[in-house]
């Protein structure tokens, strides 16, 4: 079975040149956008064109990818204070445990 593309939803064509006072003008619809980047299933970069719409599954994915690695750096980040914050805390506690002990010994002389 042969596939192809329908037409757009919106009743618009993405580029038409049409003719006006004798000049040729390109008439571009504003969903019609550029995206540049990197394909994150091929590793290929991406410059192509197409319809916004068309566009927005693939950018959500992208979206929650990024968003996926932020929270997963966040995390990793809240793991590293919390261990720094048990060392500090380890320490306050001995010099207090080792101040507490001196104070003892300066007062019973």
């Amino acid at each position: 079975m042969e596939t192809r593309i329908a037409d757009c939803p919106l009743g618009a064509k993405c580029e038409e040149v049409k003719t006006e006072a004798g000049k040729q003008v390109l008439y571009r619809c504003p969903w019609y956008t550029m995206v540049r980047g990197t394909d994150m299933n091929t590793g290929k970069e991406i410059d192509q064109w197409g319809c916004a719409i068309a566009w927005l599954p693939t950018l959500m994915i992208n979206t929650a990818n990024e968003a996926r690695k932020t929270t997963a750096a966040t995390e990793d980040f809240r793991n590293k204070m919390m261990d720094a914050r048990a060392i500090s805390t380890a320490q306050s506690l001995q010099a207090i445990r080792m101040n507490d002990v001196g104070f003892l010994t300066d007062n019973e002389s």
